[in-house]
């Protein structure tokens, strides 16, 4: 939980998104510590190029979608939630399911997976969003 507070000091600089998707800051996160803290959350994927941190305030939101709609650079999609104090902001599956969100626990799900984070209704909402590459190619067998 430590290393949750001390990311959450890393949100500045950011830009809002403001579209038909979502409502909520996005930074991109650089520091060396942080990127090494979330790879060895993920022993069996190299982790992406890019950490994205997404604050989530009062009316924010991130409506119903696939991430392989942005990107098919990665297998999976990682991520961690930094903070429980706030209202709203469930990550729900397309199926009714929700991501246990318990700060500093990652998780890892498939790209094509629909999801949303509901709105906020309050305090604020921290998370930090990144692709994922299985370590391994798998070949296929020539017949």
């Amino acid at each position: 939980m430590d290393y949750c507070k001390q990311i959450i000091e890393l949100f500045v600089d950011g830009i809002y998104l403001d579209n038909k998707i979502t409502k909520q800051w996005k930074y991109i996160i650089h520091e060396d510590w942080v990127y090494d803290w979330v790879k060895s959350n993920h022993p069996k994927y190299k982790l992406g190029d890019v950490i994205m941190g997404f604050k989530y305030e009062i009316g924010d939101y991130l409506d119903w979608h696939r991430d392989n709609q942005y990107s098919q650079a990665y297998d999976k999609t990682g991520g961690v939630v930094l903070n429980n104090d706030y209202d709203g902001g469930v990550f729900e599956f397309g199926d009714g399911s929700i991501l246990n969100q318990t700060p500093g626990k990652s998780f890892e799900m498939s790209r094509n997976i629909q999801h949303r984070v509901t709105e906020i209704t309050s305090g604020v909402r921290y998370s930090l969003h990144y692709g994922l590459i299985e370590k391994e190619i798998k070949q296929k067998q020539l017949i």
